[in-house]
């Protein structure tokens, strides 16, 4: 009765662990939109896009250093590329301004994102572990489909 107990205490306390690291990447993207202006979370948006398709076509990385902190750099060195090629997009952004609920959604939808791909095409699993119940909402082929669309989605209608 005991292990069954401590199996699922656990699991929860697992899984509340890598949530915790879904809230902390939400809230370091609302920071940032924040910081930065509420408009540059569109262009943050589709610097993720733009990185996700760059490093997945990158011909070099076979001749850089085959650790993972290499290739979340690279990702990260995209990402950052495509917030600066795409920062016009904030003067497309209608012209209110995002309130504190749709920033904090469209972060979500960020942070899942990030999640995503960082377990689907980056090397997330050499560096963390993720839970069995963490995975069952990031790791199955619909559910990354989902968490590609999700920010697509989030844009459109907030």
């Amino acid at each position: 009765m005991t292990t069954g107990i401590d199996s699922i205490f656990t699991s929860l306390l697992s899984f509340a662990t890598d949530f915790l690291s879904f809230i902390v990447l939400t809230a370091v993207i609302a920071a940032f939109a924040m910081y930065f202006g509420r408009d540059r979370l569109v262009p943050l948006m589709a610097g993720l896009y733009m990185a996700l398709v760059l490093y997945t076509a990158f011909p070099y990385r076979d001749i850089l250093p085959q650790s993972p902190y290499v290739s979340i750099g690279i990702f990260i060195l995209f990402t950052f590329l495509g917030l600066i090629a795409f920062s016009g997009l904030s003067y497309f952004v209608a012209g209110d301004s995002l309130g504190i609920f749709k920033v904090l959604l469209l972060s979500a939808a960020a942070a899942g994102f990030l999640i995503a791909v960082a377990i689907h095409v980056l090397p997330l699993s050499e560096v963390y572990t993720l839970s069995a119940p963490t995975q069952a909402l990031f790791v199955g082929e619909t559910a990354y489909f989902w968490w590609l669309v999700a920010p697509l989605a989030a844009v459109f209608f907030f």
